[in-house]
């Protein structure tokens, strides 16, 4: 049986689909796409261009369920991590980065006046984005040779 945060996940998972798809048969190149949620009355998702306009509203049938249990602040917080989840997995990844912007493209997660607070995905060709992920090891890598090649010297 699903859960609601696996069927939350799907619904969202569908509607960055038909969001590239549009885009796409649009033609459509983009620098940035923002994504907001309208959690007034029925909670819809609504994705926007880079000039601010609707490329995309999808009603979110399973908010209320999803969020019951949580106050509005950790909703949120939670929302934008399986967001994140969402496009950064393998098949939407894939599907963002086909998909032809002018680089580097963003996707932002907005508040109502458009303010950026989590940036869920970025793109771009030309340069290497190296995550903390790299970083850790690439640390951990260095300490370990240092460690071998001064092991073999003897301090007298």
């Amino acid at each position: 049986m699903k859960t609601s945060q696996d069927i939350l996940g799907q619904s969202l998972h569908d509607t960055f689909v038909s969001v590239l798809m549009k885009v796409r048969s649009l033609n459509m190149q983009l620098s940035d796409m923002y994504v907001r949620l309208d959690n007034k009355n029925e909670a819809s998702l609504i994705i926007y261009d880079d000039n601010d306009n609707i490329l995309y509203t999808a009603q979110l049938n399973e908010w209320d369920e999803w969020s019951a249990n949580v106050t509005a602040e950790e909703a949120e917080e939670q929302f934008i991590a399986l967001l994140s989840e969402v496009v950064n997995g393998d098949t939407l990844f894939e599907l963002f980065n086909e998909t032809e912007y002018n680089g580097p493209f963003s996707l932002l997660y907005v508040d109502e006046q458009m303010n950026v607070l989590a940036e869920l995905l970025t793109i771009d060709k030309e340069n290497i984005m190296i995550g903390d992920e790299f970083w850790e090891k690439m640390d951990r890598e260095l300490d370990e040779f240092y460690e071998k090649l001064m092991s073999d010297i003897r301090i007298k």
